[in-house]
């Protein structure tokens, strides 16, 4: 495990995947007509729904107002949050998730787990993976996200306000929702999907946990092919699901280096028909962790 004398340390960046090192061009700046600033994180709050073998959100008065009587005339409050790293809007590294692969790097559900290690390449998990965190692609590498996004409002493309149970977006909805919107994926395009699933978390609907619609492997395949860098969606699992086999994520993360953000809120952004805008995701530096809690903005 990595300590201070690492090389990852305060002001490092270096590519993380599909991410670059990011840099504020012409371009990403010609995103920005009204400066319209859009929050796309949701609440944290007790009993909200994470994966299931997930800690739970919870928070506890550590300090109260009036407690320290010892700095009086000041008054100071704290407390002690615990949850796990994917709770509410977050990010995840890559070191996330892993495949079982045979020694050539094909899928065998006897072989060993292999993480992300390079375009094409994979790199066994086991010595990498310890109960004080991850010692590869932990969240502490990954850089800050200043990039194009744009929105695929599937749910308002299909008329429906949340789209049904385990609903499997294809390509062919992509393709439609894209037109629609008069929008396009090309290299560098954060995509964030729209399913209209946030209804079932305002509503603490178990559906927003257990049947989950998202994308299908055949429209992750097509929006990589297009160029995407990042995938997105106002689900748990950006992929529908079940099955639990998670082949999205194996495919963008494993195999692409493409991360997924996650629960993310995209209701305002469809209700005003902002479709692109600048993306700024900034995960914190936390070493060994699997993902990071973000509060996300788009600036239109």
């Amino acid at each position: 495990m990595a300590k201070l004398d690492s090389p990852i340390q305060p002001g490092h960046m270096a590519p993380y995947g599909k991410l670059p090192v990011p840099r504020l061009t012409r371009e990403l700046m010609e995103l920005v007509q009204s400066g319209t600033v859009y929050s796309l994180a949701v609440l944290h709050y007790e009993g909200m729904q994470v994966p299931g073998p997930m800690v739970p959100y919870t928070l506890s008065a550590r300090i109260r107002h009036g407690d320290l009587t010892e700095i009086a005339p000041a008054s100071a409050a704290a407390e002690v949050i615990t949850m796990s790293a994917h709770t509410a809007t977050h990010i995840d590294a890559l070191c996330h998730v892993g495949e079982f692969q045979n020694a050539d790097g094909e899928l065998d559900p006897h072989g060993e787990v292999r993480i992300f290690a390079g375009e094409g390449k994979t790199v066994s998990a086991a010595p990498l993976s310890t109960y004080v965190g991850q010692q590869y692609l932990s969240i502490a590498e990954m850089p800050p996200i200043v990039t194009r996004g744009v929105l695929l409002d599937v749910a308002g493309y299909k008329g429906v306000a949340v789209l049904p149970d385990s609903y499997a977006i294809t390509v062919e909805d992509i393709k439609g929702t894209l037109a629609r919107q008069e929008t396009d994926v090309r290299p560098g395009t954060a995509v964030l999907v729209r399913t209209g699933y946030y209804q079932h978390l305002r509503e603490d609907n178990l559906v927003y946990r257990d049947s989950i619609a998202g994308l299908s492997l055949d429209a992750a395949q097509f929006l990589l092919e297009q160029g995407m860098t990042l995938a997105g969606a106002d689900n748990m699992s950006v992929e529908a699901l079940p099955p639990m086999s998670h082949p999205v994520h194996r495919l963008l993360m494993v195999h692409n280096g493409v991360t997924h953000l996650e629960n993310v809120y995209l209701e305002e952004l469809a209700e005003q028909h902002v479709y692109e805008f600048l993306l700024i995701v900034t995960p914190l530096r936390l070493l060994g962790a699997t993902g990071s809690w973000v509060h996300p903005i788009a600036i239109a």
